[in-house]
């Protein structure tokens, strides 16, 4: 997950911590989440509303490279549209305001399709 530290960051992340099936993995910067994709088996990434545009797209890039085909979820006010650079790729943009339960059930939606459809259980949820 590809997010600065914040109030309404943690509220929003708040169900998904208290998950045990999910490790969440929290960075908050475009160095650590390229760290994270090449050392950790990430099978979601997750990016939060206060990441600008450009950043979402070097990281989606980054993420192609590293490992391809991961699903990303984007996190992004009402008003903000989505790049013409995000057309085409594994990505879902979810509009704010977010509430943590739609995150969580977004997660779970997210990692089944990345898993082939298959029913989702506490041993194929993985980590974002």
């Amino acid at each position: 997950m590809l997010a600065q530290a914040s109030a309404e960051t943690d509220d929003l992340l708040e169900a998904l911590v208290q998950r045990p099936d999910l490790v969440l993995l929290r960075v908050a910067n475009l160095d650590a989440a390229e760290l994270a994709l090449r050392d950790v088996a990430v099978r979601l990434i997750i990016v939060c509303p206060e990441t600008d545009a450009g950043s979402v797209t070097a990281l989606l890039d980054k993420a192609d490279q590293i490992r391809p085909d991961t699903p990303v979820l984007v996190l992004r006010s009402r008003s903000e549209s989505p790049l013409a650079a995000w057309k085409g790729r594994k990505i879902g943009v979810l509009r704010g305001p977010i509430l943590p339960e739609t995150l969580s059930r977004s997660v779970d939606v997210a990692l089944g399709l990345a898993g082939g459809n298959k029913a989702i259980t506490g041993s194929q949820v993985g980590s974002g």
